[in-house]
C-alpha cells in the first residue's frame, strides 16, 4: 500500500484548490487545478489515477449485476452488500484492521456514509483507533489541513463499545455515530 501513500505525497505537492461537491470533476481556475469531489468520487478518482482499473471494473460490474450502481462510481452504503459477498472479489481484499493506504468505508444506520484513505495509524488499542486520513469532506477533522471543505488530511477516531463501532469525525458539528466500518485494499 506504499504506492497509495506515495501517490498522495505527490498529489499534495501540487498547488490546487478543492471543494466538497457531488459533481465529481476537475477544472482549471486561475491556472490551478480545481477538484470538485465528494468522498466516494475522490476515492474512485484516486484509485483510477493509481492504476487500480481492474479493481474498479470488478466492483462496478458486481454492483451493476446486482442493480446497485446508478452512476459511474460506488456509494458507501454499497459496501454493506459488497462485504457480505467479499469472497466473490479477486481484486479487493477486506482486512480487519486499518493499514496505511487502505480505503476505509463508514456506513451509518441511515445508509449515509463516508469513505477515505488511511494515511497513518496514530494509535490503536482494543477500544479505540486514532487514524490520520485523506479524504474530501465538508466537515473538517481534528488537526485538519483544510481551511474549508474539499480534499485534505485530518484525524478521526473509531471507538469500540458494547460490541459496536462508533465513528467520530472529530468535528463539533457532527455527533459520534454508530457505524459499520470496512477496511479494504484494492489489488492491481
Amino acid at each position: 500500500m506504499q504506492a497509495v501513500i506515495d501517490f498522495f505525497k505527490q498529489l499534495f505537492t501540487k498547488d490546487f484548490n478543492s471543494e466538497y461537491n457531488h459533481s465529481n470533476y476537475i477544472d482549471v481556475v486561475d491556472g490551478k487545478e480545481f477538484f470538485h469531489f465528494d468522498c466516494s468520487g475522490f476515492v474512485y478518482w484516486c484509485l483510477l489515477q493509481m492504476g487500480y482499473k481492474r479493481s474498479l471494473v470488478e466492483l462496478r460490474s458486481f454492483l451493476k449485476e446486482h442493480n446497485f450502481i446508478k452512476i459511474n462510481r460506488f456509494f458507501c452504503k454499497d459496501f454493506k452488500f459488497i462485504h457480505e459477498h467479499k469472497n466473490s472479489f479477486k481484486y479487493w481484499n477486506f482486512v480487519d484492521k486499518p493499514i496505511a493506504g487502505c480505503v476505509m468505508v463508514v456506513v451509518f444506520p441511515d445508509e449515509n456514509g463516508h469513505c477515505m484513505f488511511v494515511d497513518k495509524l496514530i494509535n490503536i488499542d482494543k477500544d479505540k483507533m486514532c487514524l490520520h486520513i485523506i479524504d474530501s469532506t465538508r466537515y473538517l477533522h481534528k488537526n485538519d489541513t483544510r481551511r474549508n471543505s474539499g480534499i485534505g488530511l485530518g484525524e478521526i477516531e473509531i471507538i469500540h463499545k458494547n460490541n459496536e463501532w462508533f465513528y467520530n469525525s472529530n468535528n463539533k458539528e457532527l455527533p459520534v455515530r454508530k457505524a459499520e466500518i470496512y477496511f479494504v485494499c484494492p489489488i492491481k
